[in-house]
């Protein structure tokens, strides 16, 4: 048994770092390269995603390096830190996942021929949307942040940090929450958004509208992959 947690402490550190190292240089990257234009809408969204996913590393992939790789879990032992990481963790990537699948609806509008559509990838549209994001996960998750507690397990002695709140939310959390919000919904809108960008993209009559649209795309999907990758 020993053997096997040694494995997956060894595998934890020489993945994990890597990733977190790659993962935080390359939103840091695009935060540099994105900030000149972030009076595009998309870009403002991008932005806001390498932000928000420095944050997911940290809370998701940086701790958990710390408690499976080095059995640093800091959660168990203070209670601040075990509100913050159960709450920040769960929030920031299902704010990263919403952006993501704005940014996707925007290169959508843009793609469309209709002028009425296209106009509404506008910068107060997508700020708007960003912000209403941030509110709404942050205020889901707040039970989280009022209901996790330290406690000892009775037949191990080893104190971990869990939500102790009421089954209900237990229940939504477990049989909606998760496959809903981090699958269902987040896929569903990314696949149509995607399809209907393709074949808006393909209906271009011009070369030159051709190629800036799928410039446009092909940069959202190049973006889109590390960060959905270096997130989950």
């Amino acid at each position: 048994m020993s053997s096997i947690s040694e494995l997956i402490s060894s595998i934890t550190i020489y993945l994990g770092v890597p990733i977190l190292m790659c993962g935080t240089f390359g939103n840091l990257l695009n935060i540099r390269l994105l900030w000149r234009t972030r009076q595009n809408p998309c870009a403002f969204i991008f932005l806001a995603i390498s932000f928000i996913n420095c944050i997911v590393l940290f809370f998701r992939l940086f701790i958990r390096i710390l408690s499976v790789g080095f059995h640093l879990d800091l959660s168990s032992k203070n209670l601040i830190w075990c509100k913050a990481s159960a709450f920040f963790g769960q929030a920031s990537f299902l704010i990263s996942l919403t952006c993501t699948c704005l940014a996707s609806i925007d290169r959508f509008l843009v793609s469309c021929r209709q002028e009425k559509y296209r106009k509404l990838s506008r910068l107060s549209i997508a700020i708007w949307a960003v912000i209403l994001t941030f509110i709404f996960w942050l205020a889901l998750f707040i039970p989280f942040v009022t209901n996790a507690q330290i406690v000892q397990n009775a037949f191990t002695g080893l104190f971990s940090c869990i939500y102790v709140g009421n089954q209900a939310f237990v229940n939504y959390q477990t049989y909606f929450a998760f496959p809903v919000y981090y699958g269902l919904l987040p896929s569903t809108i990314l696949t149509i958004t995607g399809l209907l960008t393709y074949r808006n993209t393909n209906k271009l009559q011009t070369g030159r509208q051709r190629k800036l649209v799928q410039r446009q795309l092909t940069k959202m999907m190049l973006i889109q992959i590390p960060i959905i990758l270096f997130s989950t």
